[in-house]
């Protein structure tokens, strides 16, 4: 029984920094076209690049999303399976947050301000999901490899 406590709550926990990291992203750091760190800033930046200068439209989720396989396959291979099924869980659930989340800056338009807040929450996300055995993918893995 307290092994399935544990398990729900490492669930619970590695939603919640997803959530965090979603909510940080549509709402401090994306409105005011401030990048994020890693994987996610990447996938922001590609964005903007396919948004702006081709035909194609790209969420930055979706993309997230993709740029986090190969990660996913070297934890698979490097840290293990445990670990590579929360990430997969980590990633998907920062996938669909960003994609339900609309982006749309808070309380403010000012680029520090949304910085500074946007950066505390997804600091805290990742603490969170990292702290309970997780990652939530990108340069996560590779750091932990």
């Amino acid at each position: 029984m307290d092994e399935k406590r544990e398990l729900f709550i490492k669930i619970l926990v590695v939603i919640f920094g997803a959530l965090l990291n979603a909510f940080a992203m549509n709402c401090f750091l994306i409105p005011v076209s401030v990048y994020s760190s890693g994987f996610s800033g990447l996938a922001q930046l590609l964005t903007n690049l396919l948004n702006d200068f081709t035909p194609f439209t790209a969420s930055t989720g979706i993309l997230l999303a993709l740029l986090n396989i190969p990660v996913i396959i070297l934890a698979w291979k490097k840290i293990g399976p445990s670990f590579t099924y929360f990430t997969i869980l980590s990633v998907g659930i920062t996938t669909v947050f960003l994609e339900i989340i609309p982006v749309t800056p808070l309380f403010s338009e000012d680029i520090l301000l949304n910085s500074v807040f946007g950066g505390l929450i997804v600091a805290v996300g990742i603490g969170y999901t990292l702290k309970y055995g997780a990652s939530t993918g990108g340069l996560d893995i590779v750091a932990l490899v």
